[in-house]
């Protein structure tokens, strides 16, 4: 018997799994599975247990007697939320966590833990908005050296990403600073003031 169960295993081993992953099987299924997660956070949280996955319901979720159904994480952390059907609702008690443990994480933060996480926030933007302007630059150079504009537009337009990077971690910078955290709005507030700018300093 253990010698038909070793042979089993071994047809599977050459004629299965050996194949796929010759084939790139399961890098595939690896970023299917990123991708998934991605298009499932367009619609449902992220989990806030792990923050690598999304809150979704599995395909074989049944109701309690209370019509709560469980909520799990995609990543398989384990975490697991029992709420309504409604996307909404989820969104709504995830966020409601999330602002909890945040707002805990940042009371326990000393003064110097505080100020070095600020200092590290605002480096990350320092270097991003050097990356910018550098693409800038080059940008610039190369009109001046009277490249096709199809290049310059290109180059150009990786200003953007560095840009957005570069405020982004200005943001979390003043937030960390301010103490604002999982405020609606706070971020228009933040780009309209130009408190972007003041971050760069």
């Amino acid at each position: 018997m253990k010698i038909i169960n070793g042979a089993k295993r071994a047809a599977k081993f050459t004629f299965v799994d050996m194949p796929l992953s010759i084939l790139g099987w399961r890098h595939i299924e690896a970023n299917n599975g990123y991708i998934r997660d991605l298009w499932r956070t367009l619609r449902n949280p992220q989990c806030p247990e792990c923050g690598h996955g999304v809150m979704h319901l599995p395909a074989d979720s049944q109701p309690d007697d209370k019509a709560l159904y469980g909520w799990e994480c995609s990543a398989r952390c384990g975490f697991r939320v029992l709420a309504p059907e409604d996307p909404a609702e989820i969104r709504r008690i995830v966020q409601a966590r999330s602002e909890t443990r945040g707002k805990q994480r940042l009371a326990f933060l000393g003064d110097p833990e505080r100020d070095k996480l600020i200092t590290s926030h605002l480096r990350k933007s320092r270097a991003y908005w050097v990356v910018a302007s550098a693409v800038f630059l080059m940008a610039v150079w190369q009109l001046a050296v009277g490249a096709p504009l199809m290049i310059v537009l290109s180059v150009l337009s990786l200003c953007l990403p560095f840009s957005i990077h570069a405020i982004r971690w200005s943001y979390r910078a003043w937030q960390v600073r301010s103490g604002t955290l999982f405020v609606e709005g706070a971020f228009g507030r933040y780009v309209r003031d130009m408190l972007w700018v003041r971050g760069m300093q």
